[in-house]
């Protein structure tokens, strides 16, 4: 055979294969908690704070945030005044992304540790065996995982509550404006590939919330993402 048909050959050998399995790892659970109720006066700020977010209402906000709030890590990433001009509470509220990812963020439950209530509870959680630059957790319930990412794809398995291991690739982008989510690339603990609905993956790096007291004042004293 010529060394250019053994070329050509090889790249439609790969083009056309399926994905290649990943290297499989031991399966890890974390179940959803939420121990607010735990606490009367905490859980009753807790739901004014989630009407606030609902009714996005910047002046509760305002009235919350610490002075010396830390949301990014980095030189300019503290302080109340620097928060709102971040989140663009300062000029135009109702548009900002911030109501979203902190309803988001809430949503997944509060744990307690070290004097601070915090949100998602796997920010808390989270077991030490996991790296929390490189896996996600799963939130829901019998979550498809598919071949492709399209809602055609075939199902591979259902997964809930498990954390999968990001992977990285080109397809990490809404690859068709007419699907109804983005999609990313996971590895299963099987050693499968496949694709998840972007909405149902949760990073430990991705933002969390962190309140304590003050004064007598449940005041937010972090909300932020990634790591230093």
């Amino acid at each position: 055979m010529k060394p250019q048909i053994i070329v050509i050959s090889i790249l439609l050998t790969s083009f056309y294969s399926p994905l290649l399995p990943c290297e499989p790892f031991e399966p890890v659970f974390l179940k959803p908690v939420d121990t607010s109720r735990e606490d009367k006066d905490f859980f009753s700020f807790k739901q004014k704070l989630e009407k606030s977010v609902k009714d996005k209402d910047v002046k509760f906000i305002e009235s919350i945030v610490d002075p010396q709030i830390s949301f990014a890590f980095s030189e300019d990433g503290m302080g109340k005044g620097k928060f709102l001009k971040y989140w663009k509470l300062d000029k135009n509220p109702k548009n900002s992304d911030f109501w979203n990812v902190l309803s988001q963020t809430i949503n997944l439950g509060f744990t307690y540790k070290d004097n601070i209530w915090s949100a998602p509870f796997l920010f808390n959680l989270t077991p030490e065996s996991i790296d929390s630059y490189s896996f996600s957790l799963i939130t829901g319930n019998t979550v498809n995982i598919r071949n492709k990412p399209s809602k055609q794809g075939t199902i591979l398995t259902q997964l809930s509550w498990e954390f999968v291991k990001n992977e990285y690739d080109e397809t990490n982008i809404k690859a068709n404006p007419n699907e109804p989510c983005n999609w990313k690339k996971v590895c299963i603990s099987d050693g499968q590939v496949g694709y998840i609905c972007e909405q149902y993956l949760r990073s430990p790096m991705d933002h969390r919330v962190g309140f304590s007291k003050k004064n007598k004042n449940w005041m937010m004293i972090f909300f932020m993402e990634g790591g230093d």
